[in-house]
């Protein structure tokens, strides 16, 4: 008897299989609706757009953006997170939906690593830690030996919580010490670092390019494994002695666990081909985007590493946001 409920177990198995491979096949039979859990007009919005447009055109259905913001991103990603997993509702949004929430909210209406099944990510987006030209400091071993002679001068300001976190993780790894300004918004922060309201700021490079090249800020390190080509000489964090510091922020591609392993392969190749266009890799430069060819593993990965560093960064802080 258990030898023919063996049997019976892996056949329905390889039918399952069958059919996924199948529902794959033909899929999408009618448009995607794509949950973003901003408003419209923002860089989730518009990354989407470049990405996801074309990805449409090749799968010969359109993929149709659900705005849903507030809450930090938690209200649409509860929204996709239970979706039918059927390939037909899935998520855009930044990499703090899956990484973050969990460190600075103690109870969410998902689990966004059981509830969400990474397809791809869409884009990275560098970081810098930049500062006042008045901060006589231009790297992160001066910026150190500057709190350090003068305790208590620094203000450090961010609009996003990963510039808050990041913040906090600084203090842990450096020893530095500031008083954190909050603000609404990356344009509102980067006019007041550059009028001397602030001393320090974590700030995307697209925001704060054009700042840095005119002199009305100076960036100090930037929080990924590699120099950036628009400004060769800022070193990275790891160069500056602080590999931990290495965080990334990111654009990702979601589905609702229970997706046919077939349609996220589907999606995840289609959107490889789609950014391998040289035309979608300029209009995501100009955004100061990179291209990404993580696989959904390896997304995985990185959400587990991001999260234990953000979780400790939290902690260290004590941001709790409920």
């Amino acid at each position: 008897m258990k030898i023919i409920r063996g049997i019976l177990a892996v056949c329905a198995a390889a039918l399952a299989m069958a059919a996924g491979a199948q529902t794959a096949q033909n899929y999408p039979t009618q448009p995607v609706k794509i949950v973003v859990p901003f408003p419209p007009g923002g860089g989730t919005d518009t990354v989407s757009r470049i990405l996801l447009d074309p990805l449409g055109r090749k799968l010969g259905h359109q993929f149709v953006m659900d705005y849903k913001p507030g809450g930090n991103t938690v209200i649409g990603t509860n929204a996709a997170a239970h979706a039918a997993p059927d390939g037909y509702t899935l998520l855009t949004t930044l990499d703090m939906s899956t990484t973050i929430l969990p460190a600075v909210y103690s109870k969410l209406p998902f689990n966004p690593q059981k509830q969400l099944t990474p397809v791809a990510v869409l884009a990275t987006v560098p970081a810098l830690l930049v500062v006042n030209p008045k901060v006589p400091a231009r790297n992160l071993k001066e910026l150190i030996a500057y709190d350090k002679a003068n305790p208590g001068k620094l203000n450090y300001g961010s609009a996003v919580l990963h510039g808050q976190l990041f913040g906090e993780a600084l203090k842990l790894a450096t020893g530095l010490q500031y008083t954190y300004v909050p603000y609404k918004g990356s344009a509102e922060a980067v006019q007041a670092l550059a009028g001397g309201h602030i001393d320090m700021l974590f700030i995307d490079i697209a925001t704060g390019l054009n700042f840095i090249k005119d002199g009305r800020i100076r960036a100090i390190t930037i929080t990924v494994p590699k120099r950036h080509p628009s400004l060769p000489d800022v070193q990275t964090v790891g160069e500056a002695g602080y590999p931990g510091l290495e965080m990334s922020v990111w654009y990702g591609l979601f589905a609702p666990t229970g997706t046919p392993p077939a349609i996220i392969e589907k999606l995840h190749a289609g959107l490889e081909e789609v950014a391998r266009d040289p035309a979608i890799q300029k209009r995501l430069a100009d955004l100061g985007h990179e291209t990404s060819t993580l696989t959904p593993p390896q997304i995985n990965e990185l959400i587990r590493k991001d999260s234990a560093n953000w979780a400790k960064a939290a902690a260290a802080g004590n941001i709790k946001l409920d």
